[in-house]
């Protein structure tokens, strides 16, 4: 009986200019995503998007649905021909296939075919005597239902349905462009990811590998968290860009001030990720930095850090709580990933009191003290990209074979 899923959009109905564009590409991630079951057939139809269904069962469709973003809500509805006596038949089975006995209930029309020849009203009240005449125990209560039984008139048929699923909201994926997310193993950075593919932004991944200071195991847990990304994309698919860090940061530890360790690692990372984001057309620069979190991410040291990019710099998680960050972290199954107890080259060398207000003359002078251009550049050639694919699949590249 439920034969159709009913797509609503978000925030693409502010969009009008460009709305279809939007729509389109949100339509397509919907097809590409659920590619695996053949059976479905799609129709758009305006502001609306209609999966049929064809037999498929829609129990493994919605967990799909659900993390595809630009998707606002989406109903399981029924359809029949737009005639008052067909909508009263079909009324009458959704609601048999709905535990309703002692339920309290309201109809709710909406009339988008303004050529049919009742008001919504009127079809409200039209249904609502045949459901009461047809099933016993039904109670009525406009202010305080149990459940809507929801009507809609359309040109193309009416749809009829009880239950509205929230889906992710934001923006199609990809349509707002190519970003570059540092990530570590922990649990902000891969939230910040998600945020910003969530808001309509494609990402390519970049991680600073130290090997033998880090393990091939924090590595892991880096793809292990990307992959759960891979079902937001637009490509199912992200870039992770591996950079061989460990002669950078031994350097920095042989010349830098301790206090200035952090600061003077930070501002070598942004400046290779700049240049990673330039060679992939990234035009922003993504990380999981939240506001006095660590001695990185005073006011003072984002300052200083930031002042080797001229890339804007997104931070998704800057005043979100700590608590705030884990729950997110929870919903999309990130959390048990990002704990498990393997260090990224961030924690190895933690000093034991950081420099959290540092001065950019001091941070230029001690950088100064070894050359690290040269380093820069050996580690971007020798830089190693993999390609994470939501299929499990991958493939591993050096950074010059994705030209």
């Amino acid at each position: 009986m439920n034969d159709h899923i009913l797509i609503r959009y978000g925030e693409l109905s502010l969009k009008k200019s460009n709305r279809n564009q939007f729509i389109k590409k949100i339509n397509n991630h919907i097809e590409r995503a659920l590619k695996a079951f053949p059976n479905l057939t799609f129709e758009a139809r305006g502001l609306r998007f209609y999966i049929i269904l064809n037999g498929e069962s829609e129990l493994p469709i919605i967990p799909i649905l659900k993390k595809i973003p630009g998707i606002y809500s989406f109903s399981v509805v029924a359809r029949c021909e737009s005639n008052i006596e067909d909508i009263k038949k079909l009324a009458i089975e959704v609601l048999k296939e709905k535990d309703y006995q002692n339920a309290k209930f309201k109809v709710d029309t909406n009339r988008g075919d303004k050529n049919f020849p009742m008001t919504s009203q009127e079809i409200t009240k039209e249904v609502s005597r045949e459901l009461f005449r047809n099933l016993q125990g039904l109670k009525a209560d406009v202010h305080n239902p149990d459940f809507i039984l929801n009507i809609d008139v359309r040109y193309e048929g009416t749809f009829i349905f009880t239950d509205i699923i929230m889906g992710l909201g934001g923006f199609p994926a990809g349509i707002l462009g190519k970003t570059m997310l540092m990530i570590s193993g922990g649990i902000d950075s891969v939230i910040a990811g998600y945020e910003v593919i969530k808001k309509g932004m494609d990402v390519e991944a970049v991680h600073f590998a130290s090997p033998p200071h880090t393990s091939d195991m924090a590595l892991q847990k880096v793809v292990d968290l990307l992959q759960e990304l891979t079902i937001y994309t637009s490509n199912q698919n992200i870039n992770l860009h591996v950079v061989p860090f460990t002669k950078i940061q031994d350097e920095i530890y042989k010349h830098v001030r301790e206090d200035y360790g952090i600061t003077v690692m930070r501002r070598m990372m942004y400046r290779i990720a700049e240049s990673l984001a330039n060679k992939q057309g990234a035009q922003a620069i993504v990380n999981g930095e939240s506001v006095g979190q660590v001695a990185s991410q005073t006011l003072e040291s984002m300052a200083v850090i930031n002042n080797v990019t001229n890339m804007p710099v997104i931070r998704p998680l800057a005043t979100l709580d700590k608590s705030d960050i884990i729950e997110k972290s929870m919903k999309i199954g990130t959390y048990d990933i990002s704990i498990r107890p393997y260090e990224d080259c961030c924690t190895v060398f933690v000093p034991k009191h950081p420099q959290i207000k540092p001065k950019l003359e001091v941070a230029i002078n001690e950088e100064n003290k070894f050359d690290y251009q040269t380093l820069i550049e050996e580690a971007l050639e020798n830089t190693e990209v993999i390609r994470l694919r939501s299929d499990k699949k991958y493939e591993v590249f050096k950074t010059e074979d994705l030209f």
